[in-house]
């Protein structure tokens, strides 16, 4: 893991784009695939800067090349993971795991829980579930989990 700089604005784009499953009708229309993956980019990426400017950026690597993003705000009482993401073609192969363990461990140590937001149809729903993640506020698009070291003893 490594801060994010600014020239990782190319790999952070490439792994928005490929984590917008929703799209995926669009993608032969490369044109019209890459307006909208540039505007949501944008759009997110304006949104985050606003709603958590202190949030920590952290490229994921391996083999000193980038393969994910974790995007983590400190709160009072919590670490809010607002982003997190591995390459397509790198999915399953327990990076994402070990990010979310290491958020857990800080949280622990800091006497925090670890909140996140997941859409309910989302496999990573499974990994965070695997991990000790609860459900929290269940709709058609959001779910909030959480996780707190304080439930485990």
């Amino acid at each position: 893991m490594r801060p994010a700089q600014p020239d990782d604005e190319t790999f952070l784009f490439r792994l928005f784009g490929e984590t917008q499953d929703h799209l995926v009708s669009i993608r032969p229309n490369q044109q019209l695939w890459s307006m909208l993956i540039d505007m949501q980019y944008r759009g997110r990426k304006s949104s985050y800067s606003q709603q958590y400017p202190a949030a920590e950026d952290t490229i994921l690597c391996r083999d000193n090349q980038p393969v994910g993003r974790l995007l983590v705000n400190h709160e009072p009482d919590c670490l809010r993971i607002i982003d997190i993401a591995v390459l397509a073609e790198l999915r399953g192969q327990g990076l994402g795991a070990w990010s979310l363990r290491q958020c857990q461990q800080q949280a622990t140590q800091a006497g925090k829980r670890v909140d996140l937001s997941v859409n309910p149809i989302n496999p990573a729903r499974l990994l965070y579930e695997h991990l000790g993640f609860r459900a929290m506020n269940d709709d058609l698009m959001n779910l909030e989990m959480t996780w707190n070291p304080a439930q485990l003893s």
